[in-house]
């Protein structure tokens, strides 16, 4: 049996709208917030406890050496320990700004790549 003016309902089929529960939606989110507020918590405690482990005594003395000074006459290098690598890479780049022979006789010049450059451009590197 179908209602005239529904023909696709059936009369002993009881439907109901969609509705979410308001109350239902803030029980959610005060249960997200309660979830929150005990991770955090959980989390304050654990790193409570990691200080205590690494820092029984509880005094911090760094924090009584204020702001960083910088000073202009000292040097501040990242890596300052020359490798292999570091080493023949400086003397490549050495020997690409010295004039050098090249060749077993002699006849060929090896210039710096600025100096080359400006011969070529001049036409005296022909």
């Amino acid at each position: 049996m179908s209602h005239p003016e529904h023909p696709h309902r059936h009369g002993f089929v009881k439907q109901e709208e969609d509705v979410l529960p308001p109350r239902l939606i803030m029980y959610a989110i005060l249960g997200s917030i309660a979830f929150a507020f005990v991770l955090s918590e959980v989390s304050y405690v654990i790193q409570r406890s990691r200080e205590a482990v690494l820092r029984p005594s509880g005094i911090y003395p760094e924090e009584k050496l204020g702001p960083i000074e910088e000073r202009s006459n000292v040097p501040e290098e990242l890596f300052s320990n020359f490798g292999k690598g570091q080493i023949l890479n400086d003397t490549k780049r050495q020997s690409l700004q010295q004039f050098e022979w090249v060749g077993e006789d002699r006849r060929r010049v090896r210039v710096p790549v600025d100096v080359a450059m400006d011969l070529v451009v001049s036409g005296a590197g022909k």
